[in-house]
């Protein structure tokens, strides 16, 4: 049984690196543990329970905290394109409905007014909110 335990582990990894879900390297983790138990003559029975239990400790205790702790961003947090909606950029030059610039988290992004919030041109230098964001071009509107 020790060769069909590692074999067990060894293919759990595998899977796991191909997967990244930690459900198969917490399978892996519960295979070593009857790996262990054969290792010290278990009867079959209690490896299969000592890898059962280690395997769901695993799934229900472990990966929870570990999926929260290494998640890479929250649940609902926007990012990309989404996350610039509502950010404050500076306007580098006159903006008008047809073309202008505006300096957007560093950046220099092409801008025009968005045409539902915005009439009059804004002149250079002035706070103003992105309201969506059309291909490369940050649709805007004064804060005032």
């Amino acid at each position: 049984m020790i060769w069909f335990w590692g074999l067990t582990a060894g293919i759990a990894v595998g899977l796991e690196f191909a997967t990244t879900t930690l459900y198969f390297g917490l399978f892996a983790v519960g295979a070593a543990g009857g790996l262990a138990s054969a290792a010290v003559g278990a009867p079959v029975v209690v490896q299969v329970l000592v890898a059962a239990a280690i395997t769901l400790f695993g799934i229900f205790a472990i990966r929870p905290l570990a999926i929260k702790r290494f998640s890479r961003a929250p649940i609902g947090t926007r990012t990309g394109i989404d996350a610039l909606i509502g950010a404050e950029a500076l306007t580098l030059m006159s903006v008008t409905a047809h073309e202008g610039q505006v300096k957007l988290k560093g950046e220099t992004w092409s801008a025009r007014l968005d045409p539902d919030l915005a009439f009059d041109p804004i002149g250079p230098d002035v706070r103003v909110s992105i309201s969506r964001i059309d291909g490369a071009t940050a649709l805007i509107f004064p804060l005032d």
